[in-house]
């Protein structure tokens, strides 16, 4: 193994070993969320839902699939919080600026495109560790309905995994070009944008139709969330990675600027 593979290695253990409490607690929580969808499984074919859908289909006509229905975006949630842990990323940063190690790397026999390198696989290793944990909780979940099919399921996650890396390259590139001391300030603006407009759109949409249609544009809203995140699930991803590109390029560009200055 050539020198400078040994110290893109080193720096990506470092990243693990700057992690390691929070990938105990990543762990954990996602041995949980796939806890969660087992007892789901159970539940559906022997316990208190496989009772509730038989009531709810006995009162309303409606069975299984209209009760999944209303529930499934608190499933969805459930299966994405293993890939959550992927912002975490940001504490490698916080742990090298508190340790002083941000500046020994730049004296380190090592490329720009090594150094920030390391830390771009450290993050995709993190999201392919908070995708499989939570694949394995689809799994389970497919089996509780066929309302949940795995493939279904699956493209969801690609979805919020591909948007939670092009958040992700947005903000690794501002940390590198605003510094780790404004971290806080650069993981809250994508979130604050999105949110306000957002809540712009879907007022102004609100003021636009009658009071009585808001029920059925709720639904709609919804379903159309739906459709995309399962058609166009691939769309999201090959956005994620020319982001990560050029989260990547500029990052290399940030730091050739910062060792020339040392």
């Amino acid at each position: 193994m050539r020198e400078g593979d040994e110290g893109m290695t080193g720096l990506i253990r470092k990243d693990m070993y700057c992690l390691k409490n929070i990938l105990m607690t990543f762990f954990l929580v996602t041995a949980g969320v796939i806890l969660l969808a087992v007892l789901l499984l159970i539940s559906a074919r022997c316990g208190n839902i496989a009772l509730a859908i038989r009531e709810m289909k006995v009162e309303t006509g409606m069975g299984e699939e209209a009760f999944y229905y209303f529930f499934r975006i608190p499933i969805w949630l459930t299966l994405f919080i293993p890939m959550a842990f992927l912002s975490m990323i940001v504490e490698c940063f916080k742990e090298d600026r508190k340790a002083g190690f941000a500046k020994t790397m730049l004296c380190m026999p090592l490329t720009d495109a090594q150094i920030v390198g390391s830390r771009y696989l450290s993050c995709l290793l993190f999201a392919v560790l908070g995708m499989a944990g939570s694949f394995v909780a689809a799994f389970f979940v497919s089996l509780a309905s066929d309302t949940f099919a795995l493939k279904e399921l699956m493209q969801y996650m690609f979805c919020f995994g591909g948007a939670l890396l092009v958040y992700m390259s947005f903000v690794m590139f501002m940390l590198y070009a605003l510094g780790v001391e404004k971290a806080d300030l650069i993981q809250c603006v994508p979130f604050l944008v999105l949110f306000v407009a957002a809540l712009v759109t879907v007022q102004k949409k609100l003021a636009e139709i009658p009071q009585e249609e808001v029920d059925s544009f709720s639904m709609h809203l919804m379903d159309s969330v739906s459709l995309f995140m399962k058609e166009k699930s691939w769309l999201v991803f090959l956005i994620a990675i020319g982001c990560m590109g050029l989260s990547f390029w500029g990052s290399c560009l940030v730091m050739k600027q910062r060792k020339g200055g040392i």
